[in-house]
C-alpha cells in the first residue's frame, strides 16, 4: 500500500514537473525570437502574470488522472491461485516422487 501510494505520488509530480519544464522552454524560445526592446509603459497587475490559470489547471488535472489511473491499476489484486509446494518424497511403492506444486 505504502509502495503504491509513492507511486502514483510519483505519477503526479512527474506530468507537472513535465509541463512546467515545457513551459519554461517555450517561454523561453519565444523570448529569444522577440528584439530586445525597452518597454516604459504602464501595466496592470493582471498583465505581469504571465502563465494563465488554465495552464496550472491543466497541470493539476492532468497529474491528478495520471496518479489516480496508475494508483488504481497497483491496487488490482493479481494474486495467482495459491498453490501448495509437495516436495520430493518416496511414496508407498519406494519410488522417488519430485517436487511439484498442487
Amino acid at each position: 500500500m505504502i509502495r503504491n501510494l509513492l507511486v502514483s505520488i510519483l505519477f503526479f509530480i512527474g506530468p507537472a514537473l513535465l509541463m512546467m519544464l515545457a513551459r519554461n522552454l517555450l517561454l523561453a524560445l519565444l523570448r529569444r525570437r522577440q528584439p530586445e526592446v525597452i518597454d516604459v509603459t504602464p501595466v496592470s497587475e493582471n498583465e505581469k502574470r504571465r502563465v494563465p490559470r488554465w495552464f496550472y489547471l491543466m497541470v493539476i488535472v492532468i497529474s491528478l488522472i495520471s496518479s489516480v489511473v496508475v494508483f488504481s491499476q497497483l491496487q488490482e489484486s493479481r494474486e495467482a491461485e495459491k498453490q501448495q509446494y509437495i516436495p520430493a518424497h518416496v511414496n508407498g511403492s519406494g519410488v522417488l516422487v519430485p517436487g511439484h506444486w498442487k
